[in-house]
């Protein structure tokens, strides 16, 4: 098992409990680790991998096509398409962060982080 990963994919989104929030947007950032059954460590061929960018261009999309009012759930809807759409993965592993939270506290970021699993057929 092979864990490819993305770190700080940024996006600028429109998340959040308040009406403003949804309006004004966000910066956002995504973390992506993937566990994959891959072969390309020993045949140095792309496609015995999973793809890291075609990966991440599925979470951008997901992230700016829809507005959630937590990012709980923007999280589940990533990894769900993730695991749908990239069958060499077996977990994926997602952490959203809003950096420099609008909220009455200080706080470098606020976020969450889910873990799938694909289930064993």
């Amino acid at each position: 098992m092979t864990t490819v990963f993305v770190r700080g994919l940024e996006f600028y989104g429109h998340h959040g409990v308040p009406d403003e929030e949804q309006t004004i947007g966000h910066r956002y950032r995504i973390n992506i680790a993937l566990e994959v059954e891959e072969t390309a460590q020993l045949s140095d061929d792309v496609s015995e991998t999973v793809d890291y960018g075609a990966v991440s261009r599925t979470a951008l999309f997901i992230a700016q096509a829809k507005r959630y009012r937590t990012i709980e759930r923007l999280a589940r809807v990533i990894a769900d398409a993730i695991l749908n759409e990239y069958e060499e993965v077996a977990s994926v592993r997602i952490r959203i962060e809003k950096p420099l939270p609008p909220a009455p506290i200080i706080a470098e970021a606020v976020g969450v982080e889910i873990t799938l699993v694909r289930p064993i057929s």
